[in-house]
C-alpha cells in the first residue's frame, strides 16, 4: 500500500514467500523492481537476492529491515542488492530510493558510504560475512534462537517450547555449528547481522 501511494502509476505485486517470486523469475516474469526483508519467512533476504541474481542481473533489488544491528551492507552489495532502507526511515526516505533504483541508480542512504573494506569484507562484520551459502536453520532452531536472543535461559526455552533442557542444548550444538560459532553472544550477533533473527 505504501509503494502504490507513492505514485499512482506504479503497480504493485505481493509475493507473501520469497519462492514464489523466485517461480515467477523463473518463468520469466519480469518487474521494474524487487523490494525484499532481510528477514523473511523461509529464507532470509541475503539469500533470496543471492537465488534471484541467478535468474536476473538488470532487475534492481531495494532491502528493508528494522534490525538494531549494523545491517550487512557490505554483503548486500557483493550479493547484488542496489540499495537499502532501514523500516525507521519516514516514506520520504522509501520514495527517493524506489525513485533512485528505478532511474537505474544505488541507494544505500545514510550507509551510502559503508562500502565494502578494500579486501572485499567489511572490517566491522568481516568475521561473519562469506561467500558461502548462507547458513538454512529449521522452523524450531529458529525458535530457540530468538529466546536465547531476548535473554531466556535453556530452561526457560524447553517451558516455553514444551520440550526437555536437553532437546534445547541439542539445537544450540546445531545452531552453533551451523554458523560457525561457539559463544551464545557470537551466536546472536552473527544472525541478527546475517538477518536470519
Amino acid at each position: 500500500m505504501l509503494v502504490s501511494s507513492l505514485d499512482e502509476s506504479y503497480a504493485v505485486s505481493n509475493f507473501h514467500v520469497p519462492v514464489e517470486l523466485l517461480k515467477a523469475l523463473e518463468g520469466g516474469l519480469h518487474f521494474d523492481l524487487i523490494i525484499c526483508d532481510l528477514i523473511m519467512d523461509q529464507m532470509n533476504g541475503l539469500a533470496f537476492v543471492t537465488a534471484a541474481r541467478s535468474h536476473t542481473r538488470k532487475i534492481p533489488i531495494l532491502m528493508l529491515s528494522g534490525i538494531n544491528s549494523s545491517p550487512p551492507i557490505a554483503e548486500m552489495i557483493s550479493l547484488g542488492a542496489d540499495g537499502f532502507v532501514h523500516k525507521s526511515s519516514g516514506n520520504e526516505t522509501l520514495g527517493e530510493a524506489v525513485t533512485s533504483l528505478l532511474s537505474g541508480k544505488r541507494y544505500f542512504g545514510d550507509f551510502e558510504d559503508h562500502k565494502p573494506a578494500p579486501n572485499g569484507a567489511d572490517e566491522e562484520h568481516d568475521e561473519f560475512l562469506t561467500t558461502e551459502p548462507l547458513p538454512t536453520l529449521g522452523k524450531r532452531q529458529v525458535e530457540v534462537l530468538k529466546m536465547i536472543a531476548h535473554g531466556a535461559s535453556n530452561k526457560e526455552v524447553a517451558a516455553r517450547l514444551d520440550i526437555s533442557e536437553n532437546t534445547v542444548k541439542t539445537h544450540l550444538k546445531q545452531i552453533f555449528i551451523a554458523l560457525g560459532v561457539n559463544k551464545r553472544t557470537a551466536c546472536i550477533r552473527k544472525a541478527q547481522t546475517l538477518g536470519i533473527i
